[in-house]
């Protein structure tokens, strides 16, 4: 899947207009490629790892033309589908049964940080930052088999982190664009009782976001 992510993220503040102190607001979209789960899964079985689109809005003060504080309110989804063979004993014989997998998550969070500015030109900046908070997710999961389907769907809270790099070039006084690389690890997927027990809660996405912001 190809990113689809534009309108986010970005206050240069190397620029002279942007060096002041000062409230800003960003809007950002991303891409985030499942990377592994980071806590692998019991007994070996295969973990459910799921690609995910986002959107967030980032509220932040900047203290100085370097250092900046925010809060981000965000929110991601994705789905995913996969042939998982469950096995077992019926009537004394052992069998084995594919049944068709789909995973779907949708989750939101809340997540303050920091945030470094480096200036590289006068238009042209590098900036770094890390996050942290908490995750809602809500997960829905349906394994369908020899004309059977079984659903779940939970909801469960837990820890989410975010760590980025990235340019913000100035294309207006006071509004700049962004290009983004962002790690992140949720905590709050939730487990299931029998469609993937054991599976791992948690993941570690690789994200790529396009942004637009202002300094007021």
């Amino acid at each position: 899947m190809t990113l689809l992510a534009c309108a986010a993220l970005g206050i240069a503040y190397g620029q002279e207009e942007q060096q002041k102190s000062g409230f800003g607001l960003e809007v950002n979209a991303a891409y985030n490629f499942a990377l592994k789960d980071i806590v692998k899964a019991k007994d070996g079985l295969p973990a459910y790892t799921v690609d995910t689109y986002g959107v967030d809005l980032t509220a932040l003060y900047a203290i100085n033309e370097h250092h900046a504080v925010n809060i981000r309110f965000g929110y991601t989804a994705g789905d995913d589908a996969n042939t998982v063979y469950y096995d077992g004993y019926v009537d004394e014989n052992y069998i084995i049964v594919p049944a068709n997998v789909k995973s779907e998550f949708e989750n939101i969070y809340i997540m303050p940080g920091y945030r470094l500015t480096m200036p590289l030109t006068d238009s042209l900046n590098f900036f770094g930052g890390v996050n942290a908070g908490v995750a809602q997710t809500e997960g829905k999961l349906k394994a369908s088999a020899y004309g059977t389907t079984l659903s779940e769907k939970k909801v469960k809270w837990g820890f989410a982190w975010s760590a980025e790099v990235g340019v913000a070039q100035k294309v207006t006084k006071a509004g700049s664009v962004t290009l983004t690389l962002q790690m992140q690890g949720l905590y709050g997927r939730p487990t299931f009782d029998w469609v993937l027990v054991g599976r791992s809660s948690s993941q570690l996405n690789l994200g790529v976001r396009l942004g637009y912001g202002c300094l007021f």
